[in-house]
């Protein structure tokens, strides 16, 4: 195990309140198309500045169903990274993990306390009735119906943020009062680019905490960071194997 490595766990073991940040990189191990980066083709079929809009989902929903049914034909797994955050989880040092991602894998993976910024495929409802609707149920309308509808006639959607819309108020409050507790954060595959998630970070340090960051391109807050890696696979990989985590 390089040097780096070893700083890194390090600080792990001596922290005693961590926090997880993460974001499409994380997810994008997992084979789930990265949103932000990386050119992916998924993206000249459907344009994110549609499919994620309210405004058009509102007038024409299939375009977000018909990308959903495209996505979700893939089984996607947790990948290294869910595992160790869970087994952080387990013993008591990580006390919250904070989302921008949708995909639901990191409690697919076993984490509890999960905040989800962005919501989640795996919560939906009628835009009309308002009725709560099983994910399971709303999965076989997703592939029955091209824009799937309540008994009510109402379009059946995920609770998940398109641009234009508030971010879950309990889930943010939760997201901050964390961050502000935090002595170490842990911010993986995220540019920090998107507010207020891209703030959590400065919780952290306004009140004396580090932060870890393992992301591909730079943030804005590189320079203020205790360790900065790049390859998610492979520090986590490195993680599993010190943890003794089967992979």
């Amino acid at each position: 195990m390089n040097a780096e490595y070893k700083k890194l766990i390090d600080k792990i073991s001596g922290a005693k309140y961590i926090t997880a940040l993460t974001g499409a990189g994380l997810s994008s191990v997992s084979g789930i198309p990265h949103f932000r980066g990386e050119y992916n083709p998924i993206w000249d079929k459907f344009p994110q500045d549609k499919v994620f809009d309210i405004d058009y989902f509102s007038e024409n929903p299939q375009l977000f169903f018909d990308f959903l049914r495209e996505i979700l034909h893939k089984e996607y797994q947790p990948n290294t990274a869910h595992r160790v955050f869970r087994h952080l989880e387990d013993s008591g040092s990580l006390k919250a993990v904070i989302t921008q991602n949708i995909d639901g894998l990191h409690q697919l993976a076993g984490s509890k306390k999960v905040y989800e910024l962005h919501g989640s495929i795996y919560e939906n409802y009628c835009v009309k009735c308002g009725a709560e609707i099983p994910y399971g149920e709303f999965i076989k309308k997703v592939y029955k119906e091209k824009v799937p509808k309540c008994i009510c006639s109402g379009v059946i959607r995920p609770r998940v943020v398109f641009y234009k819309e508030q971010l879950p108020e309990e889930d943010l409050n939760m997201s901050v009062f964390h961050s502000s507790k935090s002595d170490l954060m842990i911010v993986v595959g995220t540019s920090l680019a998107v507010q207020p998630a891209a703030y959590m970070p400065s919780h952290v340090l306004n009140n004396g905490g580090e932060l870890i960051l393992i992301n591909k391109g730079e943030t804005y807050i590189d320079d203020r960071a205790a360790l900065k890696f790049e390859n998610i696979e492979e520090v986590f990989s490195a993680l599993a194997e010190f943890y003794e985590i089967n992979i």
